[in-house]
């Protein structure tokens, strides 16, 4: 459900206030119980249902025994590992805690108060956080009537100056997807002079494991002002370890480390995202294990009448409308967290059986309410 607005007020006599720009900023929601609450099932976050492997628990414990020491000045080791698996050189990856993180440090370099940054809309919750807090102007160009990205509304909008255009792909929250050939023709359409972040935190879902790997190489060859944005937290099953990395030309890493705080990430959390590239299969299982869930709830949630968009993601999307914060309230009574857009729809992660069947039985209880 989504926070609240920041609520500035009076702040007291003597007491510094904060930029005007906060009273604009929406909160970012929760996809899961508060303190003190709950649920069987946590589908509102997008996070792995499964936790690390024992390689990955044991590199984190190894890791540990250095903790009196500062990691790497900035996640050196973790950026070859991923220059390698992506076959690109290590100054075109820089790693960050989260790939928001990363999104953060890149509209700070790229805009100043007033420039416009277009984005496709709905979409991730942070952009208008982001780009508001560095006083930049958000467009929000609306989806398809598929929730998917309108690539010609994307370029109509670039028409007046962008400084940056954020496409993300698969689009959270509603799974969609470009084709790889019509992602390519608007990334042609950009102008040179638009920084294209392209944000794939969901890209191991959409694609095989070889594909997801070499795309960026062959995009960046083509595309020096794109930036593309991955991250641990999905498919590779780090959440809670904020592991993000961009991959970009040389001269857009520069401008992202120059703004970027030292030791961006501690050696437990490059410890584990090493320990993880190590075990792909364990990667590739998990991503199976979704694709099925997710087939389960698109099939059955579609049998039940409602409106579910073709998503490409370790989620779903249910357009349901002014419904959408019923819908939840019903679902969390069943003891099932999920992440709710209030007027627009309500996003379901992928999890275990058990939790589909939950899922598809509160849903078909809330129909017959």
């Amino acid at each position: 459900m989504l926070g609240p607005m920041f609520a500035i007020g009076d702040q007291g006599a003597g007491v510094p206030k904060p930029s005007a720009r906060l009273t604009e900023l929406p909160g970012y929601g929760r996809g899961r119980a508060g303190p003190g609450i709950a649920f069987a099932h946590r589908l509102g976050s997008n996070e792995a249902p499964d936790p690390p492997s024992a390689a990955v628990q044991a590199a984190v414990a190894k890791a540990m025994t250095g903790a009196h020491r500062y990691p790497d000045l900035r996640g050196e080791t973790l950026a070859e590992a991923l220059a390698n698996r992506h076959g690109l050189p290590a100054d075109m990856v820089a790693v960050s805690a989260g790939s928001v993180t990363m999104l953060d440090q890149l509209i700070r370099v790229y805009c100043d108060p007033g420039d416009r940054v277009i984005t496709p809309w709905r979409s991730y919750e942070a952009y208008p956080i982001i780009v508001g807090g560095a006083g930049a102007r958000l467009v929000e160009v609306p989806l398809d009537g598929r929730h998917r990205l309108n690539a010609a509304a994307i370029l109509q909008a670039c028409r007046s100056e962008a400084r940056v255009v954020i496409i993300c792909n698969p689009n959270n929250p509603t799974g969609t997807v470009l084709a790889p050939d019509e992602l390519e023709a608007l990334l042609d359409a950009i102008p040179a002079q638009t920084l294209i972040i392209l944000d794939e935190a969901y890209a191991d879902y959409a694609d095989e494991a070889a594909m997801v790997a070499a795309s960026p190489a062959r995009r960046l060859a083509r595309h020096r002002n794109l930036a593309v944005l991955r991250t641990f937290s999905k498919a590779w099953g780090l959440a809670g370890m904020r592991v993000g990395y961009c991959l970009a030309d040389r001269s857009v890493i520069a401008a992202a480390n120059a703004v970027a705080p030292p030791f961006p990430l501690p050696a437990t959390a490059q410890a584990a995202a090493l320990a993880a590239l190590a075990e792909e299969d364990v990667v590739a299982a998990r991503i199976a294990a979704s694709l099925e869930q997710r087939g389960h709830m698109y099939e059955g949630l579609s049998a039940l009448g409602f409106e579910v968009a073709l998503s490409q993601a370790n989620f779903v999307w249910l357009a349901v409308g002014a419904e959408a914060e019923a819908l939840t309230l019903h679902l969390s009574a069943a003891g099932i967290a999920v992440r709710c857009f209030r007027g627009e729809g309500v996003r379901v992660t992928t999890g275990t059986a058990a939790a589909t069947q939950a899922l598809l039985t509160a849903a078909a209880s809330w129909l017959s309410r």
